[in-house]
């Protein structure tokens, strides 16, 4: 059943994603479908598409489109624009020509003197090239009232517009072709790739380097984890000791700088590696444009190819270096936080971590989001339509995925209202024990029994925390219903306050007999209730040597233990039943 319910889910949003990306389509991108020619047409030659009322065809110079040009549309015959492109095509290849089969040779037109020029033809104008070899201009192409039209441009400054694009393409070609030219730009390769080369192989024996440190602190990372285990393991979470925690949560923080540490070298790692993937990717773009046989291909690469992968490569360059900015802030805040020192900067430090996770999966979220915006405008995919699908999709891993969303919402909610930090023992509905580990999703607590439980924030209900700031000791006395109630009283509340005065216990009793006095009243027995107020987590250590020094002085006094009414019948009697 649930299988089904996921399944048609899904269906669904795939359905209307389909449905709302075609509707963005036809509304935002007109025009980014080709039109089918008619019935037994001939196949469209690249780049010839009907925009409107106007056939339309690229003109460039060694594969790099330039501009368009149009002819009005007839019918379906698109034979016109056809044979228009070719002689424009013809007349550039004959600019662009050698002298002879020799690539040595050198071009026909010299790129020093050549010049495209306007001559005006009545209401029409030519674009002319000549140079000072070639003195008899040599016509390229006639700009028309309809390349006018499509433009949405007056017909003379269109032409000034192409003749300045032709000048700048053509002379670029023509230096391209010239024996010199070829030489420079391969001694250029030469040395780019070289320069290349030697970053790699320094960047190689950087990163080695890092490699070690890396290992070397995730071999430290491992030591602190089993030290903490250790600490945390010396005594059962309900019988911890201030001593075992304050040990315990030192070593976390501790422990923290080396994974702060290691988190900073291997962002400078990956920042190294994306970085010079770019540089060689770039480089190689820049290499391929140098030759008029590559430059159709770099062009290629470029539009289609080099953008997005830029993109990708920008965004991980990006998310690297915001990693290694955040865990230095952090890694500064918590420096300053062991400086000031204290039970809340302590509480802080064992946050900080957390925090800063998030912050950087926040970071990168917001920085993937943006370049896949980016990277589909670059293919041609309206944002608004990419915006739309992504509400639908957003829609449907809510469903899919709502109880890790609302995981993560609570954990946040947890680190931001401090409801608990590692070292701290908590009861989180019917688990209880020291916690040893949280991210934004789950806590993982350390119980008695050494098991380790893994609790989703999004399934607490409740949670009682056992040592923030302060704890108490409810401590419950069930003497014998004949014995003297005020000596009782008397007697416990001397070892109370002798306890509190005590060198050894004095930093774990704050507040000596809160209250004290009779509980209830029974046959079998009468209980006396008295409430000390402790140390974060110490109430444990204090309820156990309380219990010894009462014991020791009830049989001193002769006064007899009793029964707590609220103790089932047959149970084992102690003192203090039960933990506080």
């Amino acid at each position: 059943m649930l299988r089904a319910r996921i399944l048609s889910i899904v269906l669904a949003v795939a359905a209307l994603a389909a449905a709302s990306l075609a509707t963005a389509r036809a509304q935002s991108l007109p025009g980014l479908a080709l039109p089918t020619a008619a019935p037994g047409a001939p196949a469209l030659p690249p780049g010839v598409r009907l925009d409107g009322l106007y056939w339309t065809a690229p003109i460039g110079v060694d594969g790099v489109p330039l501009f368009r040009i149009a002819v009005p549309a007839q019918g379906s015959d698109q034979i016109g624009i056809v044979n228009r492109a070719q002689l424009i095509s013809a007349a550039i290849a004959q600019l662009l020509a050698l002298r002879n089969a020799n690539a040595n040779s050198g071009t026909v037109y010299d790129p020093k003197s050549f010049r495209v020029e306007v001559q005006p033809a009545g209401d029409l104008a030519v674009l002319v090239a000549s140079d000072d070899r070639h003195p008899t201009p040599v016509p390229i192409l006639t700009v028309t009232t309809a390349d006018a039209k499509y433009a949405r441009v007056p017909l003379q400054t269109l032409a000034a517009q192409w003749q300045a694009r032709l000048q700048s393409a053509l002379v670029q070609g023509l230096k391209k072709r010239q024996p010199a030219e070829l030489e420079r730009n391969l001694r250029q390769i030469a040395i780019v790739g070289g320069v290349l080369l030697l970053l790699t192989l320094l960047a190689w024996a950087f990163g080695a380097t890092l490699g070690r440190r890396m290992r070397a602190l995730e071999e430290q990372i491992r030591s602190n984890r089993e030290a903490i285990a250790r600490e945390q393991s010396a005594a059962a979470p309900d019988e911890a000791t201030e001593p075992h925690r304050r040990r315990a949560a030192g070593l976390a923080i501790r422990a923290s700088a080396p994974e702060m540490t290691l988190d900073v070298l291997r962002a400078i790692v990956a920042l190294m590696r994306w970085g010079l993937l770019l540089a060689w990717f770039v480089g190689l773009i820049w290499a391929l444009a140098l030759f008029p046989q590559t430059t159709p291909l770099a062009h290629v690469i470029s539009r289609r190819v080099a953008y997005v992968a830029i993109v990708i490569l920008v965004a991980l360059v990006l998310i690297r270096a915001a990693d290694i900015v955040v865990v230095r802030l952090a890694h500064s805040y918590g420096r300053r936080m062991r400086v000031r020192g204290g039970d809340e900067h302590t509480r802080l430090l064992l946050r900080i971590p957390t925090v800063a996770s998030a912050i950087n999966a926040f970071v990168t979220f917001v920085v993937v989001f943006i370049a896949v915006l980016t990277a589909l405008g670059y293919v041609g995919i309206s944002t608004a339509s990419v915006l739309t699908l992504g509400g639908i999709v957003a829609l449907g891993i809510t469903f899919a995925a709502q109880n890790i969303l609302r995981d993560v919402l609570n954990g946040f909610f947890v680190l931001f209202e401090d409801q608990y930090v590692i070292g701290d023992y908590v009861v989180i509905d019917e688990w209880s024990g020291i916690v040893e580990n949280m991210t934004l999703r789950v806590v993982q607590l350390r119980d008695g029994a050494g098991n380790l439980i893994t609790i989703p924030h999004g399934q607490t209900t409740q949670v009682v925390n056992s040592s923030r700031d302060w704890s108490r000791v409810d401590y419950r006395l069930p003497i014998d219903a004949k014995a003297d109630v005020g000596r009782a009283l008397a007697l416990l509340r001397e070892q109370i306050e002798a306890l509190a005065r005590d060198e050894k216990w004095r930093s774990a009793v704050l507040d000596a007999a809160e209250l004290i006095g009779v509980e209830s009243i029974a046959a079998t027995g009468i209980v006396l209730r008295a409430s000390v107020k402790t140390a974060p987590l110490r109430q444990f250590e204090v309820k156990r040597e309380l219990n010894a020094r009462v014991l020791s002085a009830l049989r001193e006094a002769g006064i007899a233990l009793g029964v707590d009414p609220k103790v089932a019948p047959g149970a084992v009697m102690s003192i203090n039943p039960g933990p506080s």
